[in-house]
């Protein structure tokens, strides 16, 4: 089970992000949102890994199914909830299954390198944070 809390993770943490999101279109139909770019889906995929190393530290990985459910949460749950048509859907999942393989694959070995010493407990959050700005950075780029 501890194998796949990171997948459910990810689902509960976009889930919530996209409740949000409708609540807020709901309330205030004029604003304008974020689109699902490479910041925001890094983002969204960073909380979930630090939730998932708090949770279950050091726990087993299934590194085949981390892009196949990273896939179908970003795939299916913006179609469901309205945020995107099927074709749009497709994009966004293949985009977020490329940075949630990226990116965990990142910070798994960042967190893993950091954790030692006094300054353990806060390594995720600190690599989560290193991460967020470099991809900042990389979107600059494009």
């Amino acid at each position: 089970m501890k194998k796949y809390m990171l997948n459910t993770l990810l689902a509960v943490v976009f889930t919530i992000a996209l409740l949000v999101l409708v609540i807020a279109r709901a309330i205030c139909p004029v604003l304008v949102f974020p689109g699902f770019g490479i910041p925001n889906l890094v983002l969204i995929s960073l909380i979930a890994l630090v939730v998932d190393h708090y949770i279950v530290k050091d726990a087993p990985r299934c590194y085949i199914c981390i892009p196949v459910f990273a896939f179908l949460s970003f795939a299916l749950l913006p179609y469901a909830a309205g945020f995107a048509a099927l074709s749009d859907a497709l994009w966004l999942g293949v985009k977020g299954c490329i940075t949630f393989t990226v990116t965990t694959w990142l910070f798994t070995s960042m967190a893993d390198r950091i954790s030692t010493g006094p300054s353990a407990k806060l390594a995720p959050v600190v690599s989560a944070v290193g991460l967020y700005l470099a991809s900042q950075c990389l979107m600059g780029m494009f």
